[in-house]
């Protein structure tokens, strides 16, 4: 070989180590970005592992919570249907102690009106506790036939009165807030 070749062939070989120092500089800096890339990116998976994590505690807290809620709220009404006649028990106390008492007072008069007046007494405190509560007497005589309040068990040819119109009441009616409860035993003018 001649020095001009022995030259370009050393220039080549130069040229190929720079080339190739070239490219391993390239793929070393390539490599660390790819570390940095690759670390960076498990940081972050672990930054949202931690916040999964910690959603879901709260989620399983909220659920327990809220079953909680639900078995408090289901005994408040369980306790609420199971009380609900307390108050008006409670109202009725003083109506049975008055009985007592007019019972008493009969033992000790010989009076029947002291034991009339007493029974007296304690059926007015006693339709006062019901009217308390909510119970409505059902106005029925002389009032026009209501098939939704009244129970029609007689009937009476009237020449003075309407016909439908109520005559005579044989027992009471009531209706509690909106809803009848007994309607009235009723006759009726034809």
């Amino acid at each position: 070989m001649t020095s001009n070749q022995e030259e370009s062939v050393e220039m080549n070989q130069h040229e190929d180590v720079k080339s190739e120092e070239h490219v391993d500089e390239g793929l070393h800096s390539e490599l660390a970005q790819l570390r940095k890339a690759l670390e960076e990116s498990e940081t972050a998976s672990q930054k949202w592992k931690a916040l999964a994590e910690e959603n879901e505690n709260k989620h399983l807290k909220a659920v327990a919570e809220l079953e909680n809620f639900r078995r408090r709220a289901r005994k408040d009404r369980e306790d609420t249907l199971k009380y609900a006649s307390v108050p008006l028990l409670e109202s009725l106390l003083p109506v049975l102690d008055n009985f007592e008492r007019a019972l008493d007072a009969a033992d000790q008069s010989e009076d029947t009106n002291v034991l009339k007046d007493g029974v007296e007494m304690v059926y007015r405190q006693f339709l006062n506790a019901l009217s308390e509560a909510g119970l409505v007497l059902i106005e029925a005589e002389g009032k026009p036939f209501n098939p939704h309040e009244h129970n029609a068990v007689a009937r009476e040819e009237q020449d003075k009165v309407e016909s439908d119109i109520v005559l005579e009441e044989f027992q009471a009616g009531y209706r509690y807030l909106d809803r009848v409860i007994r309607p009235s035993m009723v006759k009726v003018s034809n």
